[in-house]
């Protein structure tokens, strides 16, 4: 297995501390609110970057990245934000051998980020 799949699958999805202290100095209803933002924003840059991998164009992949780790990483969505690094490192590369393994994983590891994001938009409505 290469170094970035070892990595990658021991960060967690999302970093608690991060989103404690946030919830700490912006109280529950703003971090629901950029929570909400984070998702729509994860949703939309992940269609594009999608789009962009269909297109092989790798231009726009390194671009789509570039801003979703920015997002991730404001967000703690640690694996997210390593994995959509490390593929944009490789579009720049147009390394051909990484491009498609590493959009798979970037992709599973969204939908997952995005999914407990969810989960946890649903929990703190029920508050």
């Amino acid at each position: 297995m290469v170094d970035w799949q070892n990595l990658q699958a021991q960060l967690p999805l999302l970093d608690e501390h991060q989103l404690q202290r946030m919830k700490d100095e912006l109280g529950e209803q703003v971090l629901g609110r950029l929570l909400r933002l984070f998702l729509e924003d994860g949703q939309q840059l992940g269609d594009t970057l999608q789009l962009a991998f269909m297109d092989n164009n790798t231009e726009k992949m390194a671009s789509c990245c570039h801003s979703l780790r920015s997002a991730c990483g404001s967000y703690g969505a640690l694996r997210c934000q390593y994995l959509s690094e490390k593929l944009e490192q490789s579009c720049h590369q147009e390394d051909e051998a990484n491009i498609a393994p590493q959009f798979h994983a970037w992709q599973q590891a969204l939908t997952a980020t995005l999914d407990e994001v969810r989960t946890r938009l649903e929990w703190c409505d029920k508050l």
